[in-house]
């Protein structure tokens, strides 16, 4: 049996960890949950799982009172100060599922313990993938991908020599505006946003994928993981999703991954990891999806995702500026204060002011992303 923390276990990814840990109660146990304002889901899980730690920041001291009223008739049960201690207990596996910076020094934790690092933690991996993956080497940890794009590309890569590696091809759905006319675009609401054809996901990353930035910052993410170069990496879009990465090799072949678009397949192949979790999503029926479509993404549509790929080929600071604006922008548009077209404006124009800022060390990531979130702030007047 396997002992499994959870860092943002209220949270879309979390809750499919969870889902995937009570379908199978016989592999895996839970060590840690964390929750940053969902309080009440979270002492549901906790009284469901019996996670010997927790952490839960809310802020407000009335929060923690009333989780340690509820939990003060279980010993079993301590809350830590922090999630970079909580990710520091023994466990298995650590999951990161927290969105933004927030979860970097966590993931730095496990990899300086040589722990197994199961990473959903998008921002974490484009602001320091470098640095998590010269600590993995040196102490002797794992990362394994969560992301769908990404546990496809590890999967079609496992036995293979790194050399004899061409082309790696990320797919996009085009998400929930890809039949929206250009024109209408500065018009569309949060709600529309967030009504994507395919995926069930959190908020910041269903707005993500429907500018694209969220395949931008894929392609960061798979330089950083997998140590390639930006140009060895390619986004493809595909409506149907069936198709989740693809792996060229020298010889001209590929290899691709397949099946029914549910998270379900990546997180049980990395809770399970290196073997195979059993009917973790339904059997692909190609006969009932008939045919598959590709087609190259047009960046006229998709400015964010031209923009992540010029951060990429920058270099470490804009790619970590860019990443903090996004947040800020997307919040900012889903609280109604700015345009669905104004995140994509508003990024070429953060861009410009970090391009020059290479080779980061793992301590002035912090401080570029404040600089990148006020300078953002700046821009569009609120917070």
């Amino acid at each position: 049996m396997k002992t499994v923390t959870i860092l943002g276990s209220t949270g879309s990814v979390g809750r499919q960890v969870l889902a995937c840990i009570r379908k199978h109660p016989e592999s895996f146990r839970v060590a840690g949950l964390s929750a940053y304002k969902n309080e009440d889901l979270l002492r549901e899980q906790i009284e469901e799982f019996s996670p010997t730690h927790y952490y839960n920041p809310g802020g407000a001291v009335e929060i923690q009172s009333s989780l340690f009223d509820f939990l003060e008739d279980k010993s079993y049960t301590k809350c830590l100060s922090s999630l970079e201690e909580l990710a520091s207990i023994p466990a298995d596996i650590v999951v990161s599922a927290v969105s933004g910076i927030a979860g970097l020094w966590a993931a730095v934790a496990v990899l300086k313990r040589g722990g197994t690092l199961a990473i959903a933690n998008k921002e974490t991996i484009v602001c320091a993938g470098r640095h998590l993956k010269a600590l993995e080497k040196k102490y002797g940890g794992k990362m394994i991908p969560l992301d769908t794009e990404h546990s496809a590309i590890f999967a079609c890569l496992k036995g293979e020599p790194q050399k004899q590696v061409r082309k790696m091809i990320i797919t996009a759905s085009g998400g929930a505006l890809r039949d929206v006319p250009m024109e209408k675009l500065s018009k569309v609401t949060p709600e529309e946003a967030l009504y994507h054809p395919v995926w069930k996901m959190g908020k910041k990353i269903t707005v993500d994928s429907a500018t694209l930035f969220n395949k931008g910052l894929e392609v960061i993410e798979a330089m950083r993981l997998f140590e390639v170069s930006v140009d060895s990496i390619e986004v493809l879009m595909h409506r149907e999703s069936v198709i989740h990465a693809l792996v060229e090799f020298t010889d001209g072949g590929c290899k691709a991954l397949m099946s029914v678009p549910d998270m379900a397949l990546s997180i049980e192949n990395a809770l399970y990891y290196p073997g195979h979790g059993v009917d973790s999503v339904a059997p692909l029926d190609l006969t009932k999806i008939g045919a598959l479509h590709f087609a190259q993404p047009d960046m006229e549509r998709y400015p964010c995702l031209r923009l992540a790929l010029e951060a990429a080929r920058a270099g470490e600071g804009a790619c970590i500026a860019l990443s903090a604006a996004d947040e800020v922008l997307v919040d900012a548009f889903l609280r109604g204060k700015i345009k669905f077209t104004d995140i994509a404006n508003c990024l070429g124009k953060v861009l410009p002011k970090f391009r020059d800022v290479t080779n980061v060390d793992l301590e002035d990531i912090l401080s570029i992303d404040e600089r990148a979130r006020k300078y953002t702030y700046s821009m569009i007047g609120a917070r």
